[in-house]
């Protein structure tokens, strides 16, 4: 299985005529991992995650289900978050890492409930990415004033 998705990360991946990054395919991934962490996902969230990937990626519809069918692939073969961290890391600034976290936080709190093991998910996610607490906190905050 690491093979497999070491493969994944070491060239680009290609369904159709659609061609996908890394980076694009690590941010997906880690939404459905955020959706999934809590035992449900519902089509709230399915929603938000694609209208997410079709804004943040500037995709058409096609292509952003595309995408979503890679990412869904690639979360059911992986096991470890820190392979699609390490790619973001290596190649997001940390505004876009800050862009990230709050596409997070709006698919968590797209199903009105954000639960402790969410909380720790972000937690998580935010400290591989190297992002503080502080920020976290604040991105957090600010989504839930906006609701």
């Amino acid at each position: 299985m690491f093979d497999k998705l070491k493969s994944i990360f070491d060239k680009k991946i290609e369904e159709g005529n659609e061609q996908f990054d890394t980076v694009q395919i690590a941010i997906s991934t880690l939404m459905i991992q955020t959706a999934v962490y809590d035992g449900i996902f519902d089509e709230k969230e399915k929603s938000e995650i694609l209208e997410l990937i079709k804004k943040y990626f500037e995709l058409t519809e096609d292509q952003k289900l595309s995408l979503f069918k890679i990412a869904m692939k690639v979360n059911d073969d992986s096991n470890d978050m820190q392979q699609f961290t390490r790619v973001l890391n290596t190649n997001l600034s940390e505004d876009e890492k800050l862009n990230i976290i709050e596409m997070l936080w709006k698919i968590i709190i797209s199903d009105g409930h954000i639960d402790d093991y969410e909380n720790a998910l972000i937690r998580k996610i935010s400290g591989l990415l190297y992002i503080s607490d502080r920020d976290v906190g604040r991105i957090k905050k600010e989504l839930i004033e906006q609701q």
